[in-house]
């Protein structure tokens, strides 16, 4: 018997855009500046998905390190300059996000500018919009991994939490997938991928993990069955 797919949500930075090897390099180099050692399969594994506010005071609290606020001021025009340079969408997301017979949509701890932004860079924008939705919009604790940008897309295209799909890159996003309810779909087509990436994908609750977008028809056909 198949069941109802009522809308397919998809997470922005390393899915649809390449941006995740873009800020994680910039952030490291940013947070070396005052002291966090960190590395980018440490980046990846422990921070990557998270909104920056919650990233920085992770970091402050890990590392037993002071981060100056001035920071996030340095960070956000240097990301956008390295955006118009180097910014380009996951292969095959038009051809494939485009023939998608279903509700879609995008949930992102990105603020709204920024995913305006790179969606407009890279000609993803008009897939989706109006249905863009950033956590940072909710309000302060309320991005992923906690799932309430989910449950709010959810709500705003009526859409049973059973019957939505999402498909994350992140850890974090994995988590607030699964805590919304939703069947999670791994990603790991971003230049930003570790070896392990998959299986901390897996191990954090995916219930199928792709490699390339190309594969996604395929998911979403078997998740109807």
């Amino acid at each position: 018997m198949k069941r109802s797919t009522d809308l397919v949500i998809f997470d922005c930075d390393g899915v649809l855009v390449d941006s995740e090897i873009i800020g994680i390099e910039l952030t490291l180099a940013l947070l070396n500046q005052h002291g966090a050692k960190i590395g980018i399969e440490e980046f990846t594994s422990r921070y990557s998905g998270l909104a920056w506010d919650e990233l920085i005071t992770k970091i402050q609290s890990e590392k037993k390190i002071a981060i100056p606020s001035t920071v996030h001021q340095q960070f956000y025009p240097l990301l956008m300059a390295a955006f118009a340079e180097r910014l380009v969408r996951i292969a095959n997301t038009v051809e494939i996000i485009s023939e998608i017979p279903l509700k879609k949509c995008i949930c992102s701890n990105s603020g709204s500018a920024q995913l305006d932004y790179m969606l407009s860079l890279t000609g993803l924008k008009d897939l989706f919009s109006p249905h863009i939705y950033s956590a940072v919009d909710l309000g302060p604790g309320r991005s992923k991994p906690q799932p309430d940008i989910f449950l709010h897309a959810a709500r705003e295209l009526n859409a049973a939490l059973e019957n939505t799909l999402v498909i994350e890159d992140s850890v974090h996003g994995v988590i607030a997938a699964k805590k919304a309810g939703m069947y999670a779909i791994g990603f790991t087509g971003g230049a930003h991928t570790t070896p392990d990436h998959q299986q901390r994908l897996t191990a954090a609750g995916a219930d199928v993990v792709i490699h390339a977008m190309t594969l996604l028809p395929g998911e979403i056909a078997r998740f109807a069955r």
